[in-house]
């Protein structure tokens, strides 16, 4: 059997692509032959293709381990129940980072079968005290943002379709195709313009640049996508109403802008990329903590006589639900001072964002006023 990534749909941030399973008989009696009635796969990675603006070209095809799960379906009682798993790069990282990787072979047996692929885990689920043994335990099973990094992001993906997963896998060769998507969110900050409308703040080496963050960031996401932000307990939201600037979390949500100076006619272009899951909670300017939106908060001072006065800048990144696979590129036009509370996003008296919401290739477009 063969599994191979191809692009599914266009995502600039290059997380989407598609598992091609093969099952093919092997040769009776061979050394890696399979029974009567079994099906011999041998499973093939192909990284995605597409490139994260903050990323180089090798590690944005980066695979760092593989996980392949084969439950039984139908209406049989054992439907649900776990046939065959096999993983590999967790003793050691795989470093797939140009080509595809191609070292598993799987043995089932015939029928009805569902497929699921997991990329870029941080645990082992097919042996040892996280193995699963049912669909619905590995549906439960859960994964924390904390644990990827910018060349680690997980992906998830199963045969079939969402309505009907389930594939007849035979003797002899076949192919289903398998999508898999990254179930976290980006949001890239792709520019900082100064354009002020009062002649007082048009002046050079006024207004600087601190940092750029995200704050109120659901922290974990189980493996069917299924949990909802809001039944989060407290500890697992990252940034929970400011920065959060401590490694590990501060490594996907979190970046130093070391106090660059941006005149005005001269913007700053430096790409940002922040990664979050999903969010469909609402804004919320409560002091207290409640599970609320997440916002991309440009931290940033002006210089006044009496010295430098720091302003937050919170951008609403959508109107709806913050979705995975998704990815919310903006670009800043700053009008005049921003808010003294990062939690209050700024209308756009204060800053105008030109937002582009993609599927993480050239998609969608729109740009939005607040």
């Amino acid at each position: 059997m063969k599994i191979m990534m191809k692009k599914t749909m266009l995502f600039s941030l290059a997380l989407s692509g598609l598992l091609l399973v093969s099952c093919g008989k092997m040769i009776e009696n061979g050394p890696d032959g399979a029974a009567a009635g079994e099906v011999s796969l041998s499973v093939h990675f192909d990284a995605p293709s597409t490139k994260v603006s903050t990323q180089s070209v090798s590690n944005e095809k980066a695979i760092q381990n593989v996980q392949v799960f084969v439950f039984r379906a139908g209406n049989g009682a054992d439907a649900g129940n776990l046939e065959i798993a096999a993983s590999a790069g967790f003793d050691q990282a795989l470093g797939v980072t140009g080509g595809t990787y191609n070292g598993m072979t799987l043995k089932c047996s015939a029928g009805q079968r569902e497929v699921w692929a997991v990329v870029n885990d941080s645990e082992d689920r097919t042996a040892g005290a996280a193995a699963v043994t049912t669909k619905s335990e590995f549906l439960a099973l859960t994964h924390e943002l904390q644990r990827s990094t910018s060349t680690k992001l997980l992906m998830i993906g199963h045969s079939g379709t969402d309505a009907a997963p389930a594939v007849m896998l035979h003797e002899g060769q076949e192919e289903i195709g398998i999508s898999v998507h990254r179930l976290a969110a980006a949001v890239i900050l792709e520019s900082v313009k100064n354009e002020f409308s009062s002649p007082a703040y048009q002046k050079a080496d006024m207004f600087r640049l601190e940092s750029c963050y995200l704050i109120n960031v659901p922290g974990r996401i189980n493996f069917g996508e299924t949990s909802e932000p809001s039944a989060l307990p407290t500890e697992q939201w990252y940034a929970r109403l400011a920065a959060e600037t401590a490694s590990p979390k501060a490594d996907l949500i979190y970046d130093s802008l070391s106090g660059q100076i941006v005149n005005p006619g001269v913007p700053y272009t430096v790409p940002h990329t922040f990664y979050t899951y999903p969010n469909n909670c609402a804004v919320s300017e409560d002091a207290a903590w409640c599970a609320r939106a997440t916002l991309l908060v440009l931290e940033a001072s002006i210089k006044y006589p009496s010295g430098w006065v720091k302003y937050y800048y919170p951008v609403q990144l959508s109107a709806g639900p913050l979705l995975s696979n998704k990815q919310y590129r903006v670009n800043l036009i700053i009008h005049r001072p921003g808010s003294l509370d990062p939690n209050r996003p700024v209308t756009f008296d204060d800053v105008t964002p030109v937002i582009r919401v993609t599927d993480w290739e050239p998609g969608d477009v729109y740009t939005r006023d607040i």
